[in-house]
């Protein structure tokens, strides 16, 4: 490692699919907890602690390792780090939003569109290419989606609207990720991220805050420190194996989410959503398989 530049290695694929599992697991303990604050508290107060507890983790880190910690504050573009932190602390709003009123399945299973939108996203933004089959895939997707919620009436519940802006600026994270700071180690990606999504929730968290109960004090905590280990898991993942081969383990969320969904909020999952669930993970793996 030379000036915060670390190559990638990609050698190690049990190792990155290892990463992958823990990022899932990580992420829908992230959410659940977020859920279960939604019920008292705003998505931009919990949101204002996920980013919050993320930079804290990776500044005492920094100090952790004195002058050594420096470095990982070079990047090669760090306006492009903050439109990551910007795209990020978009879809976690959204995704709170969401949490705080739907199941926890319904929600990941709106999310799993993201890769179909990067496919579609990446025409236009990065001059990417579509041949017919992975369009075929991308509309498979969708229309897995149309089954997974199932006939409802947009305009009398908006809140099934937010798992989509959610999927749509994560999608847009994931693009700015390819685009900038390829060549950045882990942490600087980890740090401007979050130091983006904590400056800006921080303007505006007086205006939604409530008083922090002592007992919810531990769930605050702990959603900063899962948002900091999950995306540290995901680029670890996305490092140590292809993207093609580590990717698809995150459909793991699927198993997740459908316990703690149950075992926490007693969220029995329609068939419907299980069906429309197979379709879109389908389509995610033949897109990822077919993509070099």
């Amino acid at each position: 490692m030379a000036n915060g530049t670390v190559a990638l290695n990609n050698d190690r694929p049990l190792l990155g699919i290892g990463f992958m599992l823990l990022a899932g697991l990580l992420f829908v303990l992230l959410d659940s907890m977020a859920k279960s604050l939604g019920q008292d508290y705003s998505s931009v107060q919990v949101v204002w602690a996920r980013f919050t507890g993320h930079v804290a983790v990776i500044a005492l880190y920094f100090l952790y390792r004195g002058g050594a910690g420096n470095r990982f504050l070079v990047s090669e573009s760090i306006p492009g780090q903050f439109l990551r932190g910007v795209m990020l602390l978009a879809a976690s709003t959204f995704a709170y939003t969401a949490l705080a009123q739907l199941p926890l399945l319904q929600v990941h299973v709106v999310n799993f569109t993201s890769p179909l939108l990067v496919t579609v996203l990446a025409v236009p933004l990065l001059g990417e290419t579509l041949d017919l089959k992975r369009g075929a895939a991308v509309l498979l997707g969708f229309i897995g989606v149309v089954i997974a919620i199932g006939p409802t009436d947009w305009r009398s519940d908006p809140v099934l609207l937010y798992p989509f802006g959610m999927a749509f600026c994560f999608a847009l994270y994931q693009l700015s990720t390819r685009r900038f700071g390829r060549s950045d180690a882990p942490l600087t990606s980890l740090f401007y991220a979050g130091l983006a999504g904590a400056l800006i929730s921080s303007l505006v968290v007086p205006f939604f805050w409530t008083p922090i109960a002592t007992e919810d004090l531990w769930l605050f905590i702990g959603i900063g420190l899962l948002g900091a280990g999950s995306q540290f898991g995901l680029i670890q993942a996305m490092r140590f194996a292809p993207a093609s081969l580590a990717s698809p383990f995150l459909y793991a969320q699927l198993i997740w989410s459908s316990l703690f969904g149950y075992l926490l909020f007693g969220d029995v999952p329609s068939l419907n959503t299980y069906l429309g669930a197979v379709l879109i993970v389908a389509a995610g793996l033949y897109i990822a398989t077919r993509r070099r």
